[in-house]
């Protein structure tokens, strides 16, 4: 029994000084962890729960010369919130408040489905529970002063995680030349100014709460971002919208492949308008890609002007006489023909120029070149047509000529009267309205550019001027005979049936066959490229369509008049090229032709300015024009869900009826709306987002 007794205690006595050594152990790790290596751990534990987030800036915004957005980003907002932040006193006083106040906004639950889900979220622990996404910016101001949320994330548990969304308010007008940035590649404006438009990027505190969600530690950054800067262009809207519009019905109607466009202003080289449309579908054309800068073409008909400058500076004269020899004339091993047949023999190189003539051109050239194509070559080095532009945009391809005539891999015995007539040579759009340009502007050959101004937060940081990039392209003697044959083009030429009574222009056509797997087939580049008014250029416009296949593909009929359509659009619509007839006479009367607005406002001014009207008192909004003491009106009728015509209007009607149609309404500018980027008889949804330009 004793021996049985000292056992049990010698077992009890082991088990307790186990349990003594165990509980020391446990102590000993206790002090380690946490002052030996306390340190390391918290970090290693912080590590775990907190992270730095990068905040991206908001992205700079493109615009027109006039201040329209070409293209802009939006910001929107994902709005969360942390229950368990508020206090009790502060959840329990301000919780039916707060969801009554996100009823009323969203409209997608009741206030009671809101307090059951935040209620529910706070019992449970969650600290991260979604509100409602996609938030626009009137909105996220409106839920920073709703009760609870007003106190802020710790005070109130609002969580807003902010992001950008980028808007083109003219949806494809000159899309391809914006541009855009995406996986890598870098298209357009957006590419080229990348840099400056996307700022630099901020940095935030995160910490991971229950649920794996993240939230920040502090409403503050650690390092605020800076907003990206704002490119002002060169381009107009209007001049845009009417240019893409003139080139998509020559392109329909043609049937053809694609075609571009450009208007460049002749005396800074400033780009107006560029349009790029290619064929997707039957009937329906896209910008896919920026032919205008990018697209190498064989010119055709259009680069006889400039072999015409190298053969005056050469000694000829406008009034010389050439043989066109009923249309063809052998060189070498192949036979050069005219476009167009004719029986024609002795005539003027005017003459020859107008008809477009390819034999009287290409036997010119090889009478003053043949001997040697050295002289030729170094017009073509000297003038800087085989440079690139430098327009802003990037992958501008660099011309090809053939300049080494000893090298007979590639020069033949053709390649002179072909080199004459646009052929054996490739250039741009861009590169060959340059030089025409250059020739409207008296010889000085401008630089084409798209930028005027870079802007941060609306203060000027850089502003750029015309470059001039050859001071004199030839002679002046040149010069006028190079003039009056583009006039001839248009007076007795190739583009006589677009002549018109109001405005002289001049330009030439050009008909070129294209070329493929090394075999011009029977497809065309038509083209045009000129300049208006002829007595005094503001303009200049090339224009080329490829592939037409409606059996139609002279250069004067397919190209010549999307220019005329253009050139007619810009003259009437921009009033600084001619004066307008009442100019001298126009009524003084305080009150617009044409104006729109409230009917009440205009029939109270009315009333006191005595100017009689026949108002129905059920009339609400109306277009009026005053003339004397008596007024015009037409009713304005307005439809729910369709966007109206609010051009002519102030900016207090304008906003006071876009307003009521729930609309957000962004505004440019000062006077009257001019300009609406959501068209009259669209659809429209609530809080959708409508610049209006007033001018």
């Amino acid at each position: 029994m004793e021996n049985t007794k000292k056992d049990i205690l010698w077992r009890l006595y082991v088990t307790y000084a186990g349990m003594i050594v165990l509980c020391a152990a446990i102590v000993g790790q206790i002090v380690n962890v946490s002052f030996v290596h306390g340190e390391s751990y918290r970090a290693m534990a912080d590590s775990v729960r907190t992270k730095k987030e990068i905040i991206d800036p908001a992205r700079g915004s493109i615009y027109s010369e006039k201040g329209e957005v070409l293209a802009t980003s939006f910001p929107y907002f994902d709005i969360y919130m942390d229950p368990v932040a508020p206090s009790p006193v502060h959840f329990s006083a301000d919780i039916d408040s707060l969801c009554y106040s996100l009823a009323y906004l969203f409209k997608d639950k009741t206030a009671a489905q809101y307090k059951q889900k935040i209620t529910t979220a706070r019992k449970q622990g969650k600290r991260y529970i979604e509100i409602q996404k996609k938030v626009t910016m009137p909105q996220k101001e409106m839920l920073e002063n709703f009760p609870l949320f007003r106190r802020g994330q710790n005070g109130g548990g609002l969580i807003i995680n902010q992001y950008e969304k980028r808007e083109y308010p003219y949806g494809s007008l000159a899309v391809r030349t914006i541009g855009y940035v995406q996986n890598g590649r870098r298209i357009g404006l957006e590419g080229a100014y990348d840099t400056l438009l996307r700022g630099k990027s901020g940095l935030a505190s995160m910490r991971k709460v229950a649920g794996g969600s993240w939230v920040r530690i502090s409403e503050s950054n650690e390092i605020d971002p800076v907003d990206g800067m704002d490119v002002i262009t060169t381009l107009d809207v209007n001049m845009q919208d009417l240019t893409e519009a003139a080139l998509r019905k020559s392109l329909v109607k043609n049937n053809a492949k694609w075609g571009t466009a450009i208007v460049m202003e002749v005396k800074t080289g400033k780009i107006k308008a560029i349009s790029n449309l290619t064929k997707v579908d039957e009937g329906v054309y896209k910008e896919t890609y920026n032919y205008a800068i990018l697209e190498k073409v064989e010119p055709g008909s259009t680069w006889k002007l400039f072999s015409l400058m190298c053969l005056f500076e050469d000694g000829l004269n406008i009034n010389d006489h050439v043989d066109l020899q009923y249309g063809q004339f052998p060189f070498a091993n192949r036979i050069m023909y005219d476009s167009e047949p004719h029986h024609r023999r002795d005539v003027t190189v005017k003459t020859a120029f107008a008809l477009s003539s390819n034999v009287g051109i290409s036997r010119l050239a090889y009478d003053y070149y043949q001997k040697d194509p050295q002289k030729y070559i170094d017009h073509v080095l000297e003038s800087g047509v085989a440079e690139v532009t430098g327009i802003e945009l990037p992958g501008e391809p660099k011309p090809y000529f053939k300049k080494d005539p000893k090298d007979k891999e590639h020069w033949y015995g053709t390649t002179v009267p072909w080199m004459s007539v646009g052929y054996e040579l490739q250039i741009t759009p861009l590169q060959l309205l340059t030089y025409y340009n250059g020739i409207a502007n008296d010889g000085v050959m401008m630089k084409p550019y798209l930028v005027n101004e870079i802007r941060q937060s609306g203060v000027s940081i850089e502003k750029f001027k015309p470059e001039v990039l050859n001071n004199k392209l030839c002679s002046n003697k040149t010069l006028e005979q190079l003039q009056e044959c583009l006039l001839a083009v248009v007076d007795s030429g190739t583009a006589k049936h677009l002549k018109n009574d109001y405005y002289q222009f001049a330009g030439k056509t050009g008909t070129a066959k294209l070329l493929e797997n090394g075999v011009y087939a029977d497809k065309y580049l038509a083209s045009f490229a000129g300049y208006f008014p002829y007595d005094d250029p503001k303009y200049s416009i090339v224009v080329m369509v490829n592939a037409p296949s409606n059996h139609v593909y002279y250069g004067g009929a397919v190209a010549a008049p999307v220019f005329r359509e253009i050139a007619d659009k810009v003259y009437s619509h921009f009033i600084n090229m001619r004066e307008p007839v009442n100019a001298k006479n126009a009524p003084v009367m305080g009150v617009q032709a044409f104006s729109k607005g409230y009917a009440y406002d205009y029939r109270t001014l009315f009333a006191e300015l005595q100017v009689s009207e026949g108002f129905n008192d059920n009339e609400e909004w109306v277009a009026v024009d005053a003339q004397g003491k008596t007024a015009d009106h037409t009713e304005i009728k307005t439809y729910k869900y369709t966007m109206p015509d609010v051009r002519g209007m102030g900016l207090r009607d304008a906003l006071y009826l876009l307003e009521e149609y729930d609309l957000t309404v962004s505004v440019q500018g000062t006077g009257k709306v001019s300009l609406q980027s959501i068209p009259a008889g669209n659809a429209i949804k609530p809080k959708e987002l409508i610049l209006i330009t007033l001018e």
